[in-house]
């Protein structure tokens, strides 16, 4: 049975991080509309299966059980924050006619949009290649050309696992701050960074995260469809 909660309309978020259910949480109660629900799924389980190179097949019938169950809970949009996923994520909401979206997308596009020269910082190799297959389809899909330089901290991801987020943020920033300057935009690949773009503030280039911009685009997506499904109600009872 769905929620009564969600029948002005459900975001569900699918996160691999219980980090990320908190930040997203916060996020959407500060940008989200008046009786928008979020609906929460972690599935840290996702995340390990990526890192130690889990069979595809496999990846997708966990992430197919866990949408299903956010839609069976109300969702009538996802967003995926875990961008080592998140491509996985979206094929498989297409498969599901649940629409789902990477939270990385929107600053993908918007990355590209600066400029050609790149800079993906990431603290994880599991994000490297979804990532930047992402910042190519996104500058291939507007006519650019897009070059690509990887900084990965795996260091840096040590601290976020013992619980020091804010070392975890510091290290990101001082890596950035003492990396190549000749970039049009520094990405931060994973949601768990997005703080360190903060502390990145007077860093002469753009420095990109992608929770905010992702919920939005989410957000506006709900929006539209709502409107869309409104029309067509109208259209029936005319």
């Amino acid at each position: 049975m769905t929620d009564p909660s969600v029948r002005h309309g459900a975001l569900g978020l699918l996160h691999t991080s219980s980090a990320n259910r908190d930040r997203f949480g916060a996020l959407l109660k500060e940008i989200g509309p008046a009786g928008i629900a979020g609906i929460h799924g972690v599935h840290e389980d996702l995340l390990r299966a990526a890192l130690d190179g889990v069979d595809e097949t496999e990846q997708v019938a966990t992430i197919s059980t866990a949408l299903a169950a956010m839609h069976a809970r109300g969702a009538t949009q996802v967003l995926c924050t875990c961008s080592s996923i998140g491509g996985l994520a979206e094929r498989v909401g297409a498969r599901l006619k649940l629409p789902t979206l990477r939270v990385d997308r929107p600053m993908a596009e918007r990355a590209v949009a600066l400029g050609r020269r790149v800079l993906m910082v990431a603290c994880l190799p599991s994000t490297l290649a979804p990532t930047t297959a992402l910042l190519r389809e996104c500058a291939a899909a507007t006519g650019r050309q897009v070059e690509i330089e990887i900084m990965l901290l795996p260091s840096a991801w040590r601290l976020f696992q013992a619980g020091d987020e804010p070392a975890y943020h510091r290290a990101i920033a001082n890596s950035v701050l003492d990396g190549p300057r000749s970039v049009d935009a520094v990405v931060l690949a994973q949601a768990t960074m997005a703080p360190a773009a903060t502390l990145l503030a007077e860093f002469p280039v753009p420095v990109l995260s992608s929770p905010r911009l992702g919920l939005e685009a989410a957000l506006a997506r709900m929006k539209a469809s709502s409107r869309s499904n409104e029309h067509s109600l109208e259209g029936r009872r005319a």
